[in-house]
C-alpha cells in the first residue's frame, strides 16, 4: 500500500499540465456556442417519425422470396444442432 501512497503522492506534487491553464474558459465558451446554435425543432421529429413510419408501412406491403426448405429456424420441429442432439453420446 505505501507503494501507492508514494506514486499518488507524486502526482499530487507534480507540476500541472499547461494545457490545463483556462480549461474552464474553453469549456464555458463551448457551453454557450452550443446553446446559441439552433436546435432542432418538433416539426423535424415529427416529420422524421413520418418517414419512418410510411417507410414502415410500403416495406411490409412489398412481396418477399419464400423461406428455402433447408433452412434451419430456432421454431422448427426437427431441430437437428439443438445442443441435446451435439452433447449427448450416441
Amino acid at each position: 500500500m505505501t507503494d501507492l501512497d508514494t506514486l499518488l503522492g507524486r502526482l499530487r506534487d507534480a507540476p500541472l499540465d499547461p494545457r490545463l491553464h483556462g480549461l474552464d474558459d474553453r469549456v464555458m465558451a463551448e457551453i454557450a456556442r452550443i446553446q446559441a446554435s439552433p436546435s432542432v425543432g418538433n416539426t423535424t421529429f415529427g416529420i422524421a417519425a413520418l418517414a419512418a413510419l410510411l417507410i414502415g408501412i410500403a416495406g411490409s406491403g412489398l412481396p418477399t422470396a419464400s423461406a428455402d426448405a433447408s433452412t434451419i429456424t430456432p421454431f422448427d420441429a426437427r431441430l437437428a444442432l439443438a445442443p441435446s442432439s451435439l452433447l449427448g453420446s450416441r
